[in-house]
C-alpha cells in the first residue's frame, strides 16, 4: 500500500515538475525601461522581462555590469534601442556569449529596425558635432505610433523563440494597438490647442514628440546634443525666447534644475518636468508614460 502511495506520489511531483518546466515564462531582456514596459504589454504573463538600463539613468551612460551579463546569459530575447544610443550592449551580448540573442539569431531585436527615422545627419560627423548619432535621432519612442512599430517587432521576435504561444502573443499584440490607437486621440485632441507653438527643451530628443503633435521646435538649453549649457548660449537663448514668445522648456527628470530655472526667470517661460523612462516621477507602463508626458506639455504651454 506505502509503495503504491509512494509511486503515485513520485508520479504527481514529475508530472508537476514537467507542467512546471512547460509553462517556463520566457525571459527577455531590453535596453531601456520603455522597451521592457512595452514587451510586457506583447508578451504578457508568458514572460519575464528584465531591463538593464534603469528609470532615470542616461541611456547614453549605461556601465554595464557583471549581473546585466548574466541577464543576457540567460535571455531568449533581447530587445534593444538600436541607433547607437546603446552601444555600450555590444559588450554585454559579447561577453555573455549566449548564441540564441547574439546578432542575427531568432532572438535579437533592434527595435529600431523598421522605425522612419528623423533627423538623420547628411554631413560628416566629428567631435565638435556633439552627441550625434550617423543612424539619426534614436529617440523614437517619444511617438506613441512608434509604440506601436516597436510592439510588432518584439511580437516578431516572440514568435520566433516561442512559436508555440504565437496566437497569445498575437491577441495581446493587437489589444495594445487598440489601447494605442485610441489613446492617440485623446492625445491629440488635448495637444491640438498648443500646435504650432515654439518650445524649448534641455536635450534634443523631441523630434518624434514634435513631429507627431505639431508642436514647433524653438531650441536647446544645450548648445549642441551632449554638450552642457554654457552662459553664453543660455544668454543667447534667453534673448530670442523674448523676441519669439516661447513659452516652455521641457526638461526631463535626469536633467538637473539650474539653467532651466535661470531661463524661466528671465523669460517668464514654464518649466514643463516630464518623466524620462517609465518608471520615472510615478510612470508605470508605457501608455501611462505617454500620458503623462502629454499632459504636463499641455499644461506647461497653454
Amino acid at each position: 500500500m506505502k509503495s503504491m502511495f509512494y509511486r503515485a506520489f513520485l508520479a504527481l511531483i514529475i508530472a508537476l515538475s514537467v507542467s512546471c518546466q512547460a509553462q517556463a515564462a520566457v525571459k527577455v531582456v531590453t535596453s531601456t525601461p520603455e522597451l521592457a514596459a512595452i514587451a510586457k504589454e506583447v508578451g504578457g504573463a508568458r514572460i519575464s522581462v528584465v531591463s538593464l538600463a534603469k528609470p532615470d539613468q542616461d541611456y547614453h551612460k549605461v556601465e554595464a555590469r557583471p549581473s546585466d551579463v548574466r541577464q543576457v546569459a540567460q535571455a531568449a530575447l533581447l530587445v534593444r534601442v538600436g541607433m547607437d544610443i546603446d552601444l555600450w550592449m555590444d559588450a554585454v551580448i559579447n561577453a555573455a556569449r549566449n548564441s540564441k540573442v547574439s546578432r542575427g539569431a531568432p532572438g535579437y531585436v533592434d527595435a529600431s529596425a523598421m522605425i522612419r527615422k528623423l533627423q538623420v545627419p547628411k554631413a560628416s560627423i566629428t567631435g565638435a558635432s556633439g552627441d550625434i548619432h550617423a543612424m539619426g535621432n534614436p529617440h523614437y519612442w517619444l511617438d506613441p505610433a512608434n509604440g506601436k512599430v516597436i510592439a510588432y517587432e518584439i511580437l516578431l521576435g516572440l514568435r520566433k523563440v516561442d512559436s508555440k504561444n504565437a496566437a497569445s502573443y498575437d491577441g495581446n499584440y493587437s489589444a495594445f494597438v487598440k489601447r494605442i490607437d485610441a489613446k492617440m486621440q485623446q492625445w491629440k485632441a488635448s495637444m491640438a490647442p498648443v500646435k504650432g507653438h515654439p518650445v524649448v527643451a534641455y536635450h534634443d530628443e523631441w523630434i518624434y514628440f514634435y513631429t507627431r503633435f505639431g508642436l514647433r521646435a524653438f531650441g536647446y538649453l544645450e548648445p549642441k546634443p551632449g554638450i552642457p549649457p554654457s552662459a553664453g548660449h543660455i544668454s543667447d537663448l534667453i534673448s530670442r525666447m523674448k523676441t519669439a514668445k516661447a513659452k516652455a522648456v521641457i526638461v526631463p527628470s535626469i536633467y538637473p534644475m539650474r539653467f532651466p530655472e535661470t531661463v524661466a526667470s528671465a523669460t517668464g517661460a514654464r518649466i514643463v518636468r516630464v518623466p524620462y523612462s517609465v518608471g520615472s516621477m510615478g510612470t508605470s507602463g508605457y501608455i501611462n508614460y505617454m500620458d503623462a508626458i502629454v499632459s504636463a506639455v499641455v499644461r506647461g504651454m497653454r
